[in-house]
């Protein structure tokens, strides 16, 4: 699965004790940080580039983040058997203005572009949508989880 990220925003990887998950970066990692002993095995392969999680048990809900040469991401790697992921490829999202509607209540609009989503808050006040507080608009990275007052509400193309 492809993940377009906006730089600054947190990206929701879940693990499974099913099968590894890995993480594949547009340039080589330099450094990598956080979790504790005993929660998950990582392994950097494709020469720097990708990092690959094994999980050792179920109660797994850490911060991590992986240092490029001139960027870093910022990952809550939590457990989650029904939304694991296996692969995912990190590109950079783009903001476009070829918008589809794909879910709207009396809350929000969100929109969908090829490399990015576009959050409208419908409401008077500041909503919390992931790690983000938007008064108005804002495009997210598409792909990694989006939650809206802690519920899911789009994932892997999936509204919920």
């Amino acid at each position: 699965m492809i993940y377009y990220i906006f730089k600054g925003q947190i990206l929701t990887v879940f693990l499974s004790l099913a099968h590894l998950t890995s993480i594949s970066f547009p340039s080589r990692i330099t450094d990598f940080v956080g979790g504790q002993e005993g929660e998950y095995k990582i392994y950097e392969l494709n020469k720097s580039k990708s990092l690959v999680f094994e999980p050792k048990r179920k109660a797994i809900d850490r911060n991590f983040i992986v240092f490029l040469q001139d960027s870093k991401y910022h990952f809550n790697i939590n457990y989650n058997e029904a939304l694991s992921n296996k692969d995912i490829e990190l590109q950079i999202a783009k903001k476009c203005n070829s918008l589809i509607l794909i879910k709207e209540n009396k809350d929000y609009q969100l929109f969908e572009c090829p490399k990015s989503l576009l959050f409208v808050n419908k409401t008077k006040s500041t909503v919390q949508v992931n790690d983000l507080y938007i008064q108005n608009r804002s495009y997210l990275s598409k792909g990694p989880p989006i939650y809206f007052k802690g519920k899911l509400i789009y994932y892997r193309r999936s509204l919920r």
